[in-house]
Formats: C-alpha cells, sequence, structure tokens
C-alpha cells in the first residue's frame, strides 16, 4: 500500500507546486521578462540541489554520457518548453492552453512504446489516458468563459503550446532511458545545463532587469518559484519517472487545472458544477488505471 501511496503523493505535489507556479510567473512578471525568469527559475533550482548534495556528501557524476544527457533533457525540459508556451500563452485563452497540454499523456504514451523497450500500449494505459482527458474537456471546456479571439495569431500560440508540451514528454520518456543515474544527479545535471542556456538565452534576446526595482514580495516569489517549483520538483519528477515509469508521470497535466479549480473554489467563490464533478471521477479514475498498469 505503502509502495502505491508515495508516487500518489509525489504526482499530487507536483500538480499543486506546478499549478501554482503559473500564478506566481503573472506576478513576477510584472518586474522581470520571461526569459530572466526562466534563467533564475533554474539558477535558483540548481542551487538548492547542489547545496542538498554538498550536505550529503555527494559529488556529481563527470563523464561525457552524464553530461550529454543533462544538455539533452535540459533544453527539452525548461529552455524551449518554458520559452515557447510562454510565448504561445500571449495569444490563446489559458484553458485552451491547458486543453492542449493535456495531449502530454497521448505522446508520452507514443514516445514510450516507440523509445523504451520496457513500456507496452495497453488497454488499461489507453483506457486510462483517454478518461483523464475527458476529464479535462468538462473540468475546462464546459466551464469557459474566455472569449476566443481568432486573430492571425491565434493558430500560432496553439502550435507554440503543442510544442513545448511535446518538448516536455520527450524529456519525461528519455530520462527514464538513464534512469540509471541517481534522479539527484539527474535533476542537477539538466538544471545546470539548462541554467546555462538560459543565460545566454536571456543575455542575448532580453534586457538586463532593473535589479532596484525590485520589492521582497518579488524576491521571495521567485525564490519560491527557483526552489520549489523547479528545484525540489525537479527531483519529484524524476523520482516518478524512476518509479511508476513517463506515462504515470504524464498524469500531472491533468492535476494542474484540478489544483486551479480547487484555489478557484476557495478563494474566489466558484461554483462546483456536474460536469465539473464527472471530469474529476475521470481524471482520478484515469490515474488509478495508469497506476494499475495491467
Amino acid at each position: 500500500m505503502k509502495k502505491k501511496l508515495l508516487p500518489l503523493s509525489l504526482l499530487f505535489f507536483l500538480g499543486i507546486v506546478w499549478g501554482s507556479g503559473f500564478a506566481i510567473i503573472k506576478i513576477i512578471l510584472i518586474s522581470i521578462g520571461p526569459l530572466w525568469i526562466m534563467f533564475s527559475r533554474i539558477a535558483l533550482g540548481s542551487l538548492v540541489l547542489l547545496i542538498w548534495l554538498y550536505l550529503q556528501n555527494k559529488s556529481l557524476t563527470f563523464d561525457k554520457e552524464f553530461w550529454f544527457w543533462s544538455f539533452i533533457i535540459g533544453f527539452l525540459g525548461f529552455n524551449f518548453p518554458f520559452s515557447i508556451i510562454a510565448w504561445g500563452q500571449q495569444y490563446i485563452p489559458s484553458s485552451l492552453t491547458a486543453i492542449l497540454m493535456g495531449i502530454n499523456p497521448i505522446l508520452t504514451l507514443i514516445l514510450s512504446y516507440l523509445l523504451l523497450k520496457d513500456e507496452e500500449i495497453t488497454s488499461v494505459k489507453i483506457l486510462g489516458i483517454t478518461l483523464g482527458f475527458l476529464g479535462l474537456i468538462l473540468l475546462i471546456g464546459l466551464n469557459n468563459s474566455e472569449i476566443v479571439d481568432l486573430n492571425s495569431m491565434f493558430m500560432y500560440g496553439q502550435i507554440a503550446v503543442l510544442l513545448g508540451t511535446s518538448s516536455y514528454a520527450l524529456a519525461t520518456v528519455l530520462t527514464k532511458k538513464i534512469s540509471h543515474i541517481p534522479p539527484t544527479d539527474r535533476a542537477i545535471g539538466s538544471l545546470l545545463s539548462a541554467s546555462l542556456i538560459g543565460f545566454i538565452t536571456a543575455i542575448l534576446f532580453e534586457p538586463f532587469p532593473d535589479l532596484a526595482s525590485l520589492n521582497i514580495k518579488t524576491i521571495l516569489l521567485l525564490f519560491l518559484l527557483g526552489a520549489v517549483s523547479t528545484g525540489v520538483a525537479t527531483f519529484v519528477w524524476f523520482k516518478i519517472v524512476d518509479l511508476e515509469g513517463p506515462i504515470f508521470m504524464s498524469m500531472v497535466n491533468y492535476l494542474i487545472p484540478v489544483w486551479a479549480l480547487v484555489l478557484g473554489i476557495y478563494l474566489l467563490d466558484e461554483s462546483i458544477n456536474f460536469a465539473i464533478i464527472i471530469g474529476l471521477a475521470f481524471i482520478f479514475s484515469g490515474i488509478w488505471l495508469i497506476q494499475r498498469k495491467k
């Protein structure tokens, strides 16, 4: 029973910290540009895990294979999706973004079958992912009051989000291929690599933020985003992949909107209707089926 509760608990933890991260970013964007936010959160996440590694009296691996995969996963899992999804969100409603990112488990299922020898496409996995996606549609699609502006950039915004979520899916599958490397090492390696790429990108394409204008709230939120939503969350991401595989991990894309719904109910007095109840039932049933594996 404990073996089943651990991955579920970690998955719900990721749904909460990643779901909260979107709201935190919106606040920080008032003072800091998106590329510098990307670099700062990744660098802070790296620092937190490096301190943890030091306290454990451990050191990183410095062979070519480790750093090759660190740069690949760092780019695919952080730099590319962080940037392109944020760009795409400028042109499409946030609800549509969540639905498009809900395709991630489907892509992960296909990529796992193609790239991992021990992953099979079973009827149970297909049913679980289908139920989760239908639940997402009910949760968001039928409870959406946002107006879709069909401007010339609307299609490009959708493509950008799809490319970003595809990159996440590929990074999740690839990290399973190097599961012989401890999750802490993989997390630190990929974050350090992404930090270097992110710093170069920010320097080249975005003005340096005015540090004097930053207030204590922005600094604290940025630290929270880097330390928890990036550093700790990356370690948990890799740990879940090791425990249950990339397909189960991808179901976090269905939990992030659930957390947004919970915040809306408790903070904004939003109401629950029949579509939401059925949507939640579908999502949780899908996650349960995926964890069963058979």
